[in-house]
């Protein structure tokens, strides 16, 4: 009988399995090639390819560092300043866990229990403490200084950014529609404030050059003046008037409930708009003392097609008329709404007084 024809690899039952991955490994990569669209993958071009690639990518990644690297920069040396200083002595050590906390903390050398012997040691060795002991005060007073450092680099940081996103400064309302002295209806309203005043300080927004503030003072009234026109209550304050500079809104926020004993409000009215107004009277309301008078001074509403062309267009506030002012007093809370009839024929202004209710 012939003997029996060597076995065919597909019928080799001791076919090496790496073989049949192998070939496996082939297929799935001529695959790969055919969904590429037949791109030459050849072992040079690959290199090639691969090369020039990873030469942009290097190039882009060195541009990019360029330009956004921090080193040298003010915010820079601050943080490795800080850091520095509170691995040195901060409170805290950022990164650290509770765990290594912990672990520290049992680790450290703990003070010997003095013994029957401990009077036999010498003065200088008593109560001596290993070097790694509890914090010195020292270590704790440089911790809250190195916070307060920090608390102040961020503040910093705030400031110069909102410095950086500022635009050009435009003058302010107070400058587009400049109150006018109060001229004729110094007077009158002076004289209704000091026979109305139960007791307190007088305030005035926006005093101007401070005429009312000085015919109060030499009545015996104490009189404050609020300007936001800083060159206008400079002029003021020479004269001998007690003057904050800055708006209505901001100086009668920082008082007491029922500290004052007269507000008087003219210029300021005439620009805010009236959502600015409403919260302005509340304000007033809250800071009068009982039966304390309020007077609002106010241009004619037809001022306003007299205003320049910057003014009309910037400023949305406008002068209200007398009837708008009562209906607003009245809401407020005030009582004894009526207007103050005292002023010049030459001068188109009208005046509203109100007082606080009992």
């Amino acid at each position: 009988m012939p003997p029996a024809p060597p076995p065919t690899g597909d019928d080799e039952l001791g076919a090496d399995p790496n073989e049949e991955r192998d070939d496996e490994d082939r297929c799935g990569d001529d695959r790969a090639d055919y969904d590429r669209g037949g791109e030459d993958l050849s072992d040079d071009g690959a290199t090639a390819v691969g090369a020039a690639e990873r030469q942009r990518a290097a190039a882009a990644l060195r541009a990019a560092f360029t330009r956004l690297a921090p080193q040298g920069s003010d915010a820079w040396n601050f943080g490795a300043a800080f850091t520095h200083l509170g691995d040195r002595y901060g409170p805290y050590h950022p990164g650290a866990s509770a765990l290594s906390d912990a672990m520290e903390s049992t680790a450290r050398p703990t003070a010997r229990r003095p013994g029957p012997l401990e009077r036999l040691r010498p003065a200088r060795d008593r109560g001596r403490r290993p070097a790694d002991a509890e914090k010195t005060e020292l270590d704790e007073a440089m911790g809250h200084v190195v916070e307060a450092f920090r608390f102040l680099s961020a503040r910093v940081a705030t400031l110069e950014a909102r410095l950086a996103a500022e635009d050009g400064p435009v003058d302010g309302a107070a400058w587009l529609v400049p109150a006018r002295e109060l001229g004729s209806w110094t007077g009158p309203v002076a004289a209704h404030l000091l026979a109305r005043t139960p007791g307190g300080v007088i305030v005035h927004a926006d005093c101007g050059e401070g005429a009312l503030l000085r015919a109060l003072s030499a009545r015996g009234a104490a009189a404050h003046g609020v300007e936001p026109r800083g060159a206008v209550a400079l002029r003021a304050l020479e004269d001998g008037c007690t003057v904050t500079i800055g708006e209505a809104s901001e100086d009668l926020a920082g008082r007491a409930a029922g500290s004052l004993g007269g507000i008087v409000l003219s210029g300021v009215v005439d620009r805010l708009p009236l959502h600015g107004l409403l919260p302005l009277l509340s304000d007033c309301r809250r800071t009068l003392a009982h039966d304390a008078p309020l007077v609002v001074v106010s241009e004619p509403a037809a001022a306003t097609v007299l205003r320049e062309a910057p003014a009309a267009d910037l400023v949305a506030g406008r002068p209200l008329h007398e009837a708008t002012w009562e209906l607003l007093l009245a809401r407020t809370g005030f009582a004894e709404v009526a207007p103050l009839r005292a002023g010049s024929v030459a001068d188109r202004r009208f005046a509203v007084s109100a007082a606080v209710p009992s």
